[in-house]
């Protein structure tokens, strides 16, 4: 808002240094009386009709014809006047400068809520409760091809864990391979992979290391398990009643290579 409030500045300096102005800087008037008699003014004489070109008055100043005092008088009112239209002019500049700024206002405060609303939406996600198991869904990227699937979140698991058939799609390389003790103490073959990016709600990890598995037995609603080589490094509540993580604001995920 300084660019208007200067402006106004420099306008109310220059109409206080033309009412400084000396006489003898004022145009010249033309003065003639129509055949209503009534008595006309003009500052160019191009103005005065050709009927009275032959009665053509000039004045420096417009009140020349009146007595000092009375001249005195108008040329007061007449700065009166100007004086109380420059106010009006300034009202009516400030009415408008106060409608700028309150637009300006109210334009901010909808693209801060409209902001909010984003952040709590990406602070969020909608996840699947089966009873105890929360099954979240994640977006993998790996070799310029993408998936969504949903993994169980197990913070017993030590790293992430993707079903083979996942990562056949994804075409992860398997970097090792061997054996990993699971959950009732068997020992079952892993490969241990990469994939290029791993997105959860609001979190982007790169490079991140997975554990690859054959899955045996029956069908499952889920393509691995979430472990925590992610989850270490967010903080969330779990809203069972609405279905819904919230995230805690993301810090920047390491990447693992």
């Amino acid at each position: 808002m300084y660019k208007y409030f200067k402006f106004i500045f420099i306008t109310v300096i220059l109409f206080f240094w033309w009412l400084c102005l000396p006489p003898n800087l004022y145009p010249e008037f033309y003065k003639y009386v129509d055949e209503q008699g009534r008595v006309f003014y003009v500052d160019d004489l191009s103005k005065v009709p050709e009927a009275y070109q032959d009665q053509i008055q000039v004045y420096r100043e417009k009140y020349d014809n009146l007595s000092e005092q009375d001249r005195s008088q108008a040329m007061q009112r007449e700065r009166e006047q100007m004086q109380q239209n420059e106010l009006e002019k300034q009202l009516r500049l400030n009415e408008q400068l106060q409608e700028v700024q309150a637009a300006e206002e109210a334009e901010e405060r909808r693209k801060a809520a409209e902001a909010k609303q984003k952040l709590m939406e990406m602070m969020q996600t909608r996840v699947i409760v089966d009873g105890n198991r929360i099954l979240v869904p994640v977006t993998l990227g790996n070799n310029g091809i993408e998936t969504v699937v949903n993994l169980l979140l197990d913070t017993g698991a030590s790293q992430i864990v993707l079903h083979r058939e996942v990562a056949a799609q994804l075409n992860i390389t398997a970097l090792k391979k061997g054996l990993a003790q699971v959950a009732g103490g068997q020992n079952i073959y892993v490969e241990t992979g990469q994939v290029s990016f791993f997105k959860v709600g609001p979190f982007n990890m790169q490079n991140a290391t997975v554990l690859i598995i054959a899955h045996e037995g029956p069908a499952v609603s889920h393509r691995g398990l979430l472990g925590m080589n992610f989850l270490k490094n967010v903080q969330y509540t779990i809203d069972y009643q609405n279905q819904v993580i919230h995230w805690q604001p993301p810090q920047t995920l390491p990447s693992e290579n």
